[in-house]
């Protein structure tokens, strides 16, 4: 099976599972984030609503149970959707650094929670614009190497440091290149890690990645 089929399956079944989300359960992570006003989900752009249904589908706030469990209740016959079903149930979120090109396809990255070296494959990251920058996502491990699922952001040394508890500038939203991130001190990715530990890691980093204007501002 090809990575192609993967992604191809990746879609076809994270969609799936957006679908499942239900209002209540968007709700709550819509309020999470910040991008909840009057009755609705209020966002300014793609990327800020791809927050929302990243919660909704793998890691829901409060009592709601994940759409990605629907999914999974449901029959899946097609050898590659079953495959990577099972990949997205094993899925983490984690903080990730793009360092180049990987000489086996898609780009070498370093985990920065564990300083392990890592094989992504996704189209996105393979363009030197993202060399060198740091990204917050989930990773599920399939034929060899990682793929990117649910929603990805970039992150930057103010968001490291506002998930570390220091003082930090809000910088306004990257118009051109995105930010290089520089590499953590092991006593800090200590920290993230304990912090990646606990539940509710990935609201706390999808927020402060809205609050550093990664995404473009929230919405009046």
């Amino acid at each position: 099976m090809t990575m192609e089929e993967r992604a191809a399956a990746r879609g076809r079944l994270l969609s799936a599972a957006s679908r499942r989300i239900p209002r209540a359960s968007a709700a709550s992570q819509a309020r999470a984030l910040g991008l909840w006003r009057g009755n609705e989900v209020l966002f300014r752009n793609e990327a800020q609503f791809q927050l929302v249904l990243d919660l909704g589908v793998f890691s829901p706030v409060g009592d709601h149970t994940s759409a990605l469990e629907r999914e999974a209740k449901l029959p899946h016959e097609d050898a590659a959707e079953a495959e990577v079903l099972a990949a997205l149930q094993e899925a983490r979120f984690t903080l990730f650094r793009v360092e180049g090109r990987h000489p086996e396809g898609g780009v070498a990255a370093t985990d920065m929670l564990t300083g392990t070296s890592l094989r992504v494959e996704d189209t996105a990251l393979a363009k030197e614009m993202c060399f060198g920058v740091g990204f917050a996502g989930r990773l599920m491990a399939t034929g060899g190497a990682h793929m990117t699922c649910g929603a990805l952001a970039p992150i930057s040394d103010e968001v490291v440091e506002a998930l570390l508890g220091k003082p930090t500038r809000i910088l306004p939203p990257p118009t051109e290149a995105l930010p290089q991130l520089s590499p953590v001190a092991e006593e800090d990715a200590a920290a993230l890690r304990a912090m990646a530990a606990q539940p509710g890691f990935a609201v706390r980093v999808w927020r402060a990645v809205l609050d550093h204007n990664l995404l473009g501002p929230r919405p009046d």
